[in-house]
């Protein structure tokens, strides 16, 4: 939060006192006039100037203002060019790459699609709270949850432009996000047998599909994330587990185990074959293969799938944790199958063994085939 005051001896001169985004305390010195009926500021100084000096630089700009009054303190800065959203985003997208964030991609997407489009060419300066406020009720049309992610990425860069020293005050601060309920959909019983029918009566009659059912069966017997298994490659295989270098929670340095039981690992098996592909899988994302299934399902048992275009493929994950409970595993056991980065300050005081997570990962693996048997392709 920023102060703002005024000197003692020059109420024309206003102190804004706040902390960087690194933790350390900034001062700057302002002074504030008017020029053709219009309030302007023009920073004089900062924490290391002595605040005689501040003072001197502003009485003797006030003393060319009273002898010119076509004289405006701004007018040389006005000239010079003045750095647009795009090269602040810029300093930013910077910023991430020292820190090796894994949403880097990402925040590049939408600011390329969402923000730059109205915001990038514009000096960061000029860009007024109702500029953003409009900017963000379009967009909130299309999408809230868009919305929102943009909002967070605009409002970092107006911060990082304060720390520059190109802006004074966050246009976006004000400005509210809307409120997100967190989905925790998972499949009934019935849905489970629908799903499992449907993926292996598509494969058995196509068997180019072999990588998106195995995708997505893979999804549904190892809680893992869609991400974690499309950029696993053979190399990260060792039998029992896949062992990610890089992945989600990957913050401590630590690598992140995705344990496989006998059902994961006969599908794994049965793409050795296809080990001319870097990755495991092969593709990417199953979601075309996904939404076509859950269409199928609804329309051939429209009683027991009414809802199951709800579910999503991240859905398969928290379907995960539900049988996990139902097979009697342990929450932190669960958590630690499914990499869920909230337990690691619980695994400080529990270590799970190895052994724990094999046989946790069966019992939920059997728990989920319980009625089920996996096609001949997977045996």
């Amino acid at each position: 939060m920023k102060k703002i005051t005024s000197d003692k001896l020059n109420q024309s001169i206003k102190q804004v006192a706040w902390t960087n985004s690194k933790g350390q305390k900034q001062i700057s010195y302002y002074l504030k006039y008017t020029f053709n009926s219009k309030r302007r500021s023009i920073k004089i100084g900062n924490a290391a100037a002595p605040i005689q000096t501040v003072r001197k630089i502003a009485s003797e700009l006030q003393a060319k203002m009273l002898l010119d009054t076509s004289f405006d303190p701004l007018a040389k800065n006005d000239s010079n060019k003045k750095a647009t959203t795009d090269e602040v985003f810029a300093k930013y997208q910077q910023q991430l790459e020292m820190n090796n964030r894994k949403t880097i991609q990402e925040y590049v997407r939408l600011y390329e699609k969402d923000i730059k489009p109205g915001f990038g060419h514009l000096p960061i300066d000029t860009i007024s709270r109702g500029d953003v406020k409009s900017w963000f009720d379009e967009l909130s049309l299309r999408s809230k949850y868009t919305a929102n992610r943009c909002l967070t990425i605009l409002k970092t860069v107006f911060e990082i432009a304060i720390d520059y020293e190109y802006l004074e005050t966050n246009p976006a601060s004000r400005i509210k996000k809307h409120a997100e309920v967190k989905r925790t959909r998972h499949y009934t019983p019935e849905e489970k047998l629908n799903i499992f029918k449907e993926l292996f009566r598509r494969l058995e009659e196509d068997n180019s599909l072999l990588h998106s059912v195995s995708f997505i069966l893979v999804l549904i017997f190892s809680g893992a994330r869609k991400s974690e298994l499309a950029s696993a490659t053979w190399d990260d295989w060792h039998g029992d587990y896949i062992e990610l270098k890089e992945h989600k929670t990957d913050k401590d340095g630590k690598t992140r185990k995705i344990w496989l039981n006998s059902q994961s690992r006969s599908v794994i098996q049965t793409l050795q074959g296809e080990k001319k592909k870097k990755t495991i899988f092969g593709i990417k994302n199953p979601k075309r293969l996904w939404n076509s299934v859950k269409l199928a399902c609804k329309e051939s048992s429209p009683n027991s799938c009414s809802n199951i275009d709800k579910i999503r493929l991240h859905d398969l994950r928290h379907s995960f944790g539900t049988i996990a409970n139902t097979a009697n595993v342990d929450f932190l056991q669960t958590g630690e199958l499914m990499g869920h980065q909230s337990l690691s300050m619980m695994k400080r005081y529990q270590h799970i063994e190895d052994k724990t997570s094999r046989e946790n990962i069966e019992k939920i693996g059997d728990e989920i085939l319980s009625d089920v048997r996996l096609p001949k392709t997977f045996q």
